[in-house]
């Protein structure tokens, strides 16, 4: 299990928090990793595509037109 720290959440939202978990009957720790959990199944998957491909490319056709306009060449580096 992972942990973390909020830090600068103001009184008032602590205050809240507890008294609704309270209502629920469970700890304020149990109702923040519910909101928390929830949060994290609502969060859009990150796009492993290049330049979201798949909303460009219909089905059937080929994307290497595509890879070969958006490709950038790679900025150069300076060893000096």
């Amino acid at each position: 299990m992972a942990s973390i720290t909020i830090r600068n959440l103001s009184a008032e939202s602590k205050i809240r928090l507890k008294r609704s978990a309270e209502e629920r009957g469970c700890s304020l720790e149990a109702l923040a990793r519910s909101i928390l959990d929830q949060a994290a199944e609502q969060a859009p998957a990150p796009n492993r595509f290049p330049h979201n491909l798949i909303a460009l490319v219909e089905p059937g056709e080929d994307i290497e037109p595509f890879i070969r306009k958006h490709r950038h060449p790679p900025e150069p580096v300076d060893l000096t």
